[in-house]
């Protein structure tokens, strides 16, 4: 096996470096994050809508406005970025446990401010799934079943999360 050295221009390094500890991330989950931005489609952004419901007090739901947007993970492990999730930083969620990954979906449906935080965390199927079993907010759950019929369709008749 060859092995070429790869050489950063003179501050990419450092800007690397600084974006990580801006972000709280390694330099190695700055370059991953990196890496994920660039290989998405161009100007692709999937639309949202702020809503007047609240998921606390200050935090106005944000929905998606289609579920196929969320192309986020359904299985495997996961770190999700501080912004999201903040203690333990570095928490590993693992997807194939049906309760972590009810504990995550929660956690980003609760937390995000932007769009790309639910397109890149949740995934659609895998979020109508689990829809009925997640425990949210009243006003996260009727902001997504207000947007969404097939959320409200998997909705028991008895839910009063």
């Amino acid at each position: 096996m060859i092995h070429h050295s790869v050489r950063f221009p003179d501050d990419l390094y450092d800007r690397i470096k600084a974006a990580a500890r801006r972000d709280r991330r390694s330099v190695h989950a700055e370059i991953l994050t990196l890496l994920a931005s660039a290989l998405e489609p161009e100007n692709v952004q999937p639309a949202a809508i702020l809503t007047s419901y609240q998921a606390r007090p200050g935090r106005r739901v944000l929905v998606i406005a289609d579920l196929a947007d969320l192309r986020g993970p359904a299985r495997g492990k996961v770190i999700l970025p501080l912004r999201l999730y903040w203690s333990p930083a570095g928490r590993i969620w693992d997807l194939d446990d049906p309760y972590a990954l009810r504990e995550m979906y929660q956690v980003v449906l609760n937390e995000a401010i932007r769009e790309g935080e639910l397109a890149g965390w949740l995934n659609g199927p895998q979020l109508v799934e689990t829809w009925r079993d997640l425990y949210l907010p009243r006003g996260v759950r009727r902001a997504w079943e207000e947007h969404h019929e097939v959320l409200r369709a998997a909705q028991p008749a008895d839910s009063a999360a």
